[in-house]
Order: structure tokens, then C-alpha cells, then sequence
């Protein structure tokens, strides 16, 4: 049962992506249950660690969230050019000191991994900060951190 799977997730008709659905590699649990290996770009409402409940089609489709992994998902779109800029590099350093990981695509596209243990209210100034930069554009695609007071 440690074979990563292909899963998918629905995406309604306006999305980045433009597309109908998005895949995500995850490991299946049982009994309909997987634990996502990876953040999504189009869909909002899933992170990385999550487990999902979805159909037995032969490439199932997410029906929801099962249980909640604690991260949290970004998106950046990044200006033209900028990912190989020595201002990219320093400030996405500084989220990645912090715990942050980022899958690309397009070279211009990435999904942001914010893990649960890092502070979200630090990520999210730092976010805000490459936004201010002119670096990128960040979207939150879901907060599953804690950010009662």
C-alpha cells in the first residue's frame, strides 16, 4: 500500500490552471482514504499531508478533506524572469529558513507548503514582503494554521 497514486481534484471553470481538473501524487490509505504527497496549484482547500476521501474510479477523484494535516497552501505567480534572479533567491531563502518548500510550474507558477509547526503570521509578512518587491502575486489557497489570538 506505499505506491504513490495519481488522484484528482475537480476545479470549477475559472482557475489559474484552466483546466477541469488537477492530479496530485498520493498514498493511499484504504478504504478510499489518501494522504496527499504533494500541493496543489488550482485547487483551493487542500495541502500538502492532507487526507482526502475520493471515489474508486480508476484515477480517483477527491470528494473532501478527511482529516486536516495542520499546513497551509500559497500560490505565487512570479514576474517574468524573476525565478533565477538573485532577489528571487534571497527572498524566497527567507521562507524557506523557515520551513517552506515550493513545487513549480510553468517556471512561473508555484505552490507553497506551509508547514504546521512554522509561525503562518511570519510566512504570510514574508509573502506579502516578495508581493511589495514587485517579486511576485501570492494567493492563499487554504490556512489550516491556527490564527486565533
Amino acid at each position: 500500500m506505499s505506491e504513490l497514486v495519481k488522484i484528482r481534484i475537480e476545479l470549477p471553470p475559472e482557475n489559474i490552471l484552466n483546466a477541469s481538473s488537477e492530479t496530485l501524487w498520493a498514498k493511499p490509505l484504504g478504504k478510499g482514504l489518501f494522504k496527499l504527497q504533494n500541493s496543489p496549484f488550482g485547487a483551493y482547500g487542500y495541502s500538502f499531508e492532507d487526507v482526502v476521501i475520493a471515489d474508486d474510479n480508476e484515477v480517483p477523484t477527491v470528494l473532501g478533506v478527511h482529516e486536516n494535516s495542520g499546513h497551509s497552501t500559497y500560490r505565487i505567480l512570479l514576474k517574468d524572469g524573476i525565478l533565477n534572479t538573485d532577489e528571487f533567491s534571497q527572498a524566497w531563502g527567507e521562507l524557506e529558513s523557515i520551513g517552506c518548500t515550493y513545487e513549480g510550474s510553468q517556471s512561473k507558477l508555484l505552490a507553497i507548503d506551509v508547514p504546521a509547526d512554522t509561525d503562518i503570521f511570519h510566512a504570510y509578512k514574508l509573502l506579502e514582503a516578495g508581493e511589495e518587491a514587485e517579486l511576485w502575486e501570492f494567493e492563499e489557497a487554504k490556512c489550516a494554521h491556527n490564527i486565533e489570538a
